[in-house]
């Protein structure tokens, strides 16, 4: 199955190199692009059992059919198995359903299927009509919009961001998302401290 999840990570690199690369995103995606490139499967790669999101993911990769990172989707769609999903912040009493509206999944990084250096690489999904708490990490981070249009906040700004569209957040930046109607899924890649889990402020 690595061989397939080598194919997403192609496809990445192939929309990266292609892509419109604005000046103040240019190191951070030359970071992406390259852990795609670089990306090699790791020997023995098992993925755990865990919760499935297929009813959230099944029309976000429907929704990204002839938005800019289609064949992203395309590759993701093309799996034989899941990706390893999880959701990975410890619970919360106000939260009380968020692990079934939101989730991760990484495909290049320490533990991930793939692996290249210095890096983290994966996918948030989120659920419709689901708000993603401020939350924080010192990981620099890159998001690239895949299928769905969601509202990204920081303490700077507020901004709906569609399918093809990318994000920056800076080390330690807080920011959150919020879903409407559609679900969002969404490529981020991590560079720094990328040891150092997210947590909820």
């Amino acid at each position: 199955m690595a061989g397939t999840f080598a194919n997403v990570a192609r496809a990445i690199a192939t929309h990266l190199a292609t892509a419109p690369t604005p000046a103040p995103l240019a190191t951070d995606l030359l970071h992406l692009r390259q852990a795609a490139e670089r990306a090699v499967p790791r020997d023995g790669y098992a993925a755990a059992p865990g919760r499935d999101y297929t009813a959230i993911l099944s029309p976000a990769l429907a929704a990204a059919r002839g938005h800019p990172a289609a064949a992203i989707a395309e590759a993701i769609a093309a799996l034989p198995g899941p990706l390893p999903w999880r959701y990975s912040y410890q619970p919360r009493a106000d939260l009380a359903d968020i692990a079934e509206r939101i989730a991760f999944a990484e495909l290049i990084g320490p533990q991930a299927p793939l692996i290249a250096p210095a890096c983290r690489v994966g996918f948030t999904l989120m659920a419709p009509d689901t708000f993603y708490p401020l939350h924080a990490h010192p990981a620099i981070e890159l998001y690239m919009v895949i299928a769905g249009h969601a509202q990204w906040t920081t303490p700077e700004a507020e901004r709906i961001v569609p399918p093809g569209a990318f994000v920056l957040h800076a080390t330690n930046q807080p920011h959150a998302m919020r879903t409407f109607a559609e679900p969002l899924l969404a490529l981020y890649g991590w560079r720094g401290d990328i040891d150092t889990p997210p947590f909820y402020l």
